[in-house]
């Protein structure tokens, strides 16, 4: 159902962008319409963006770039610039990563720069590319990133919110089991010692030397139940007390290494052994084993797995890696990475497979073991390599003070919404540049366009109906204001191609809008009139 929703959403997609094709000819921005073959040349381009757009945003985005610049050297580039804004929004959306997108970007504008004069001579259409290129490639794709990060903030948020509410139930389960075994202890305290001493009194009085056969058998009998009820209370202490820690590691890590071999992980073991190592920092030691071989069977099967132990004057090191060189783990043990200490704010932290602190299923197995090495003056680090998983813990020869870690969810969400402000300070700041800079080139070139397609009315004067073209384009400047036809201009004459001229240079002014029109047929100039501002647009 999924798969058919997200098809159905691509040729919607894809039909909307086509539109622009169909009418784009229409509108009174274009001056000729599209063929029907330049609608199918685009409409097959833009499917092919759209496929693409999910599983490689970026060469989608491409793509209708290149549609932009070839529509763009042909003066037809308006029907496709919605093509090209939507794709580039959707590369910044899907494309976690900036610099691929900037590399993208960057190359499509450097093609732009060198293909815009082999495809036509015209400056206007350079420079209607480029400055299209840098507001429907730039900006859209700066506020698709803008939005991705928005929601990374977002799941950020919700990570960190059940977190909490997983610490929240450990913490009422540490709470239920501290009360629990502080039942027993009372129980124990209490009742324990009064059996005894009732039992005690009661086996004096079975030998007592005056006692009554028939009473000294009640005694026994009495003796034995007391006895009794003080085992069962025994063995009720022993269930409230509820031991959170049912598997504790009584192998050293060569023991637990070839335990794993024998199970028929492929496992390596470098370096010494704990021997010699404070009696908590060893214990931390085989923990930090026994964990890495348990998610390497859980979530990598079949990986291999390499236990290296190296151990200076100052501090041990253990590291397991695992998948290094073979099958890549599974998701849910490969993301069990965490900057610093462990970071088991993250899904699939591998700690399901914990045989630690939280017990089967607690999902507690990085964060106990992390606090079992900080509480040793020491770090753990589990993190993604390439290929691979590595979980390293350094722990130092002489226990230091135990540094206070901060929550890995809350480290997390920080630097999402840091990550927000900064692209959203980026992508504006980039959007009103080039926005600035776009409009300044607008300002500049038109002037630049004025300027150079300027005939003067002495010029204009000298020029008669019935002079060779020859002769009359020695007198025209360089450019033309317009390509033409303007709006409301006389009849062209039948057989003759018209060319415009400004009157002033300054486009701006009250008489920017003036024309001169200039009518060539057979080689002659056939035609020759002044347009006034009100007839042109």
């Amino acid at each position: 159902m999924r798969r058919k929703a997200t098809v159905a959403g691509d040729v919607l997609l894809w039909a909307v962008l086509c539109l622009p094709l169909l009418w784009g000819g229409r509108s009174v921005l274009l001056a000729d319409r599209y063929t029907p073959w330049e609608v199918a040349a685009g409409a097959a381009a833009i499917g092919a963006a759209v496929a693409l757009g999910r599983s490689r945003p970026l060469p989608a985005m491409l793509v209708t770039a290149a549609l932009w610049l070839a529509a763009a050297g042909t003066g037809k580039a308006v029907g496709c610039f919605p093509a090209l804004a939507v794709m580039s929004y959707l590369a910044g959306l899907r494309v976690p990563r900036v610099r691929p997108a900037l590399i993208a970007l960057g190359a499509g504008t450097a093609a732009t720069v060198l293909a815009v004069p082999v495809l036509s001579r015209d400056t206007g259409d350079w420079f209607v590319t480029v400055a299209g290129i840098a507001l429907f490639g730039v900006v859209p794709w700066l506020a698709g990133h803008a939005r991705h990060q928005h929601l990374e903030l977002a799941r950020a948020g919700w990570e960190r919110a059940e977190r909490l509410e997983r610490e929240q139930r450990a913490v009422a389960e540490q709470v239920r089991l501290r009360e629990r075994a502080r039942i027993a202890g009372d129980m124990h305290d209490l009742l324990g010692h009064e059996l005894s001493l009732v039992a005690l009194r009661i086996g004096a009085l079975e030998v007592a030397p005056d006692l009554a056969e028939r009473h000294r058998e009640i005694a026994g009998q009495a003796r034995s139940a007391v006895t009794a009820a003080a085992g069962r209370l025994r063995e009720i202490v022993e269930v409230l007390r509820d031991d959170t820690d049912p598997d504790p590691v009584r192998h050293g890590v060569a023991d637990l290494v070839e335990r794993a071999r024998a199970a028929g992980m492929d496992v390596e073991l470098h370096g010494p052994g704990e021997d010699g190592l404070a009696p908590m920092a060893g214990q931390a030691v085989r923990r930090v084993v026994q964990e890495g071989l348990t998610n390497a069977a859980k979530h990598a099967a079949g990986a291999p797995v390499t236990v290296r132990l190296d151990r200076t004057a100052d501090e041990t090191v253990v590291t397991v890696v695992t998948g290094l060189g073979g099958p890549p783990p599974r998701a849910a043990g490969t993301r069990a990475a965490g900057a610093g200490p462990a970071d088991p704010d993250r899904p699939g932290n591998g700690a399901g497979a914990a045989t630690g602190a939280a017990g089967p299923g607690g999902g507690y197995g990085l964060v106990g073991l992390a606090e079992r090495v900080r509480l040793c003056g020491g770090s753990l680090h589990a993190g993604e390599r390439a290929g691979g998983f590595e979980l390293t813990a350094r722990l130092p020869r002489v226990p230091g003070p135990v540094r206070d870690v901060p929550v890995p969810s809350a480290d997390h969400l920080r630097r999402a919404r840091r990550r927000v402000r900064r692209t959203r300070t980026v992508a504006i700041t980039a959007a009103l540049l080039t926005v600035v800079g776009t409009a300044a080139a607008v300002v500049g070139y038109t002037a630049y366009d004025a300027a150079t397609s300027v005939l003067s009315p002495v010029g204009f004067g000298r020029l008669r109906t019935g002079m060779e073209q020859a002769a009359v384009e020695a007198l025209l400047p360089a450019r033309t204001r317009i390509d033409g036809p303007a709006a409301g201009e006389p009849p062209v004459p039948a057989g003759a191609r018209c060319r415009y001229y400004g009157t002033h240079a300054d486009p701006f002014g009250a008489r920017g809008g003036e024309l001169y029109r200039l009518c060539f047929a057979g080689g002659r100039l056939v035609g020759k009139d002044f347009l006034p501002v009100g007839r042109v647009p």
